[in-house]
């Protein structure tokens, strides 16, 4: 009996050393794996760290990338705006000529129109005018003639009275001559 206890107790001592070696090659093995997850986890975030970096280098790329995009997009609007409103302007500019031109046009016809009217009046009026002096002619010219004719009836008239007083005053010299030769002949 003593020899089974003892031998047992060997044999638990032996088995609880073999259990402690056991253990120890465990915890040594747990403690490489913890160590070796510990590692990879730093690899891990080592490596997901540079990812991030990269990640970021490259939207930091891409965002001033796309920001100068936009940029370009919005100076090529504004661009094409001011051009647009440049040949709006001229649009504007060119209607506005246009009826400015037309505006002269018609002011330039209707004086046109103005003048040809005054100028037509005056010609009727000119017209009219020369009527009226070439009437007052006739009628002078006639009054005239009138006038010539009278004055020479006048004179006729005056002439032969004229002459028939030279007769007369002639007649009575002759007669006082007669009876003068006669008075002398008697005597």
């Amino acid at each position: 009996k003593k020899k089974d206890g003892d031998q047992k107790k060997l044999d638990d001592q032996k088995k609880n050393n073999q259990d402690d070696k056991k253990k120890k090659e465990l915890d040594k093995k747990k403690q490489e794996e913890l160590k070796k997850k510990d590692q990879d986890k730093k690899k891990k975030d080592g490596d997901q760290k540079k990812l991030d970096d990269q990640k970021k280098k490259l939207d930091d790329k891409n965002k001033k990338e796309l920001d100068k995009k936009k940029q370009e997009e919005l100076k090529k609007k504004t661009q094409d705006q001011k051009k647009k409103d440049g040949d709006q302007k001229k649009l504007d500019d060119q209607k506005k000529n246009n009826q400015d031109d037309k505006k002269k046009k018609e002011l330039d016809k209707k004086k046109q129109e103005e003048l040809k009217k005054k100028d037509q009046d005056k010609k009727k009026k000119d017209g009219d005018q020369k009527k009226l002096d070439d009437q007052k002619k006739k009628l002078d010219d006639k009054n005239k003639k009138e006038l010539d004719k009278k004055k020479q009836e006048e004179l006729k008239k005056k002439t032969q009275d004229q002459k028939k007083k030279e007769d007369g005053d002639q007649k009575k010299l002759d007669d006082q001559k007669k009876k003068l030769d006669d008075k002398n002949k008697k005597e």
